[in-house]
């Protein structure tokens, strides 16, 4: 049975609360911890769903560009099943470029998808920390934000489908 939108973000939800120490010690890295992050977030889905598909880093666009992950197997399920996902980590080094980035998947994702997946659904997905990137989310239209149970990690998401 593939996994719904809510479902994705239920899981990343129960990921982030379960992971807050671990992603305390990675989130000031340089370079980032978005990688960390995509592999972290896949094998949760893999051992709290097992029935369930997630591919890591599909190229999923017309120009053979990669998207963060590909949830449900476009193979097995109609394409309006399928979740294309672009996944933003906000680090101590990417703060101020944070919210900027989620607004570069949201247009990314508004674009035209190859493998005839036009009708699955998209999501654009931030974790975030710092105040500043807080109060920028809430200004913008369309994202959901919902919070580790402490409010130390921040969970954007946007959900739409064509």
């Amino acid at each position: 049975m593939p996994l719904s939108p809510r479902d994705f973000l239920a899981l990343v939800q129960g990921w982030a609360d379960a992971n807050v120490n671990r992603i305390r010690t990675v989130w000031p890295l340089n370079g980032g911890w978005e990688a960390w992050a995509q592999a972290e977030i896949a094998g949760f889905i893999n051992a709290s769903a097992p029935d369930a598909w997630v591919m890591r880093e599909p190229r999923v666009y017309p120009d053979n560009s990669r998207a963060d992950f590909l949830i449900n197997n476009p193979f097995q399920n109609p394409a309006e099943n399928e979740i294309v996902v672009e996944m933003k980590c906000e680090s101590l080094r990417n703060w101020d470029a944070f919210v900027d980035g989620l607004r570069y998947d949201v247009w990314k994702l508004n674009g035209a998808l190859g493998m005839d997946l036009a009708p699955a659904y998209k999501v654009a997905l931030g974790l975030f920390f710092s105040p500043e990137s807080q109060a920028e989310l809430a200004r913008l239209q369309g994202f959901t934000i919902t919070y580790t149970p402490d409010r130390e990690i921040g969970i954007a998401s946007m959900v739409w489908q064509d």
